[in-house]
Formats: structure tokens, sequence, C-alpha cells
């Protein structure tokens, strides 16, 4: 058996450094999203002012259905609108409302927009962002709309909502 198959004691220290503060990060962002669970479960016990249904009638019409597939990945600037009013539209229909879970639905938004920014994540000072989740490329406003549209069919939690974001961001590296 050859010495070189085993790290040495330095590698030991270096890798129990980095394990340490991947634990430490993994641990913040469980406690993050069991506060957030808690406030979504919350806002759903007292889900007064959150609407049941969906009504998905108004305002679309039989003539013009989406139809992504013949649009490519091309910017269409109707289609972005769309998508991106129509995302909005069903989240402030399924949110729950009031200055109470106000926090709760901008961690939601907040999640939502750094999906279709593609990465580019709010400054904590409360600055100019720099980028317009309006005009998100195609792909990212049709599969956020899909994620939007599964979770407001099956009346979904705002933390099952966030959760959809989330799962979408660490899937394209953006968490």
């Amino acid at each position: 058996m050859q010495n070189d198959e085993f790290p040495s004691a330095d590698e030991f220290k270096a890798s129990d450094a980095s394990d340490t503060a991947k634990k430490e990060r993994d641990e913040q962002e469980r406690l993050f999203q069991d506060k957030l669970k808690r406030m979504s479960d919350e806002a759903e016990a007292n889900a007064e002012a959150k609407q049941s249904g969906f009504d998905f009638s108004e305002g679309e019409s039989e003539d013009e259905p989406f139809k992504p597939e013949l649009a490519g990945d091309l910017q269409n600037p109707k289609e972005s609108y769309d998508l991106y009013y129509t995302i909005r539209r069903l989240l402030m229909q399924g949110l729950p409302t009031g200055d109470k879970n106000k926090k709760l639905r901008q961690f939601v938004y907040d999640e939502k927009n750094l999906y279709l920014r593609q990465g580019v994540h709010r400054p904590d000072d409360g600055s100019i962002v720099g980028a317009d989740s309006r005009q998100s490329r195609l792909q990212f406003l049709r599969e956020a709309y899909a994620a939007t549209n599964a979770w407001a069919a099956r009346g979904g939690s705002a933390n099952d909502i966030f959760l959809e974001y989330y799962d979408l961001n660490k899937k394209m590296r953006f968490r």
C-alpha cells in the first residue's frame, strides 16, 4: 500500500475548514427555509385574505393561446410581457395578502426575480439592480410560468412556490 493514497494532514485540515464552512452555510439555509415554512404555515392558518380559486378565463382568448414551440428562444416582446404578467397575476392571487405577510411575499418575489434575472442578486443596500426580470430570456419565463401555473393549479402554499423557484435557481447554479 502506497502512502500517496491517503491525504496528508494538511489536506485534512483544509477539507475540515471547507466542510465546516459548508456545514454552516447549509445550517443557515436550513434555518432560513424553516423560518419561511413557519411564516407560510402561519399565513395559511390565517388565510382569510387568500383567494381560494383562480379564474383563468379573464383576459385570455382562445384565438391566441400560448405556443412556446413557435417562437423558439428568440426574443418575443409580446410573449415575454404575457408570461411575466401572468406569473405576477398568479402570485398576487395565490400568495397571502396584508402587511403581516409582506415579508413572506417579498421572499417569494425575490426568489422568482433572481431566477428571471439569471442570477443577478438584489443589492443589500437597496440600490438599482441593473437587470430587468420582465425582459428575461423566454426559456426562463416559460419555466417560471410552468412552475407558477402548476403551483396555482394545486393551490400550493407560499413555501411551495418559494421552493419551486429555489430549486430552479439551484438547478441553474444561481444559488
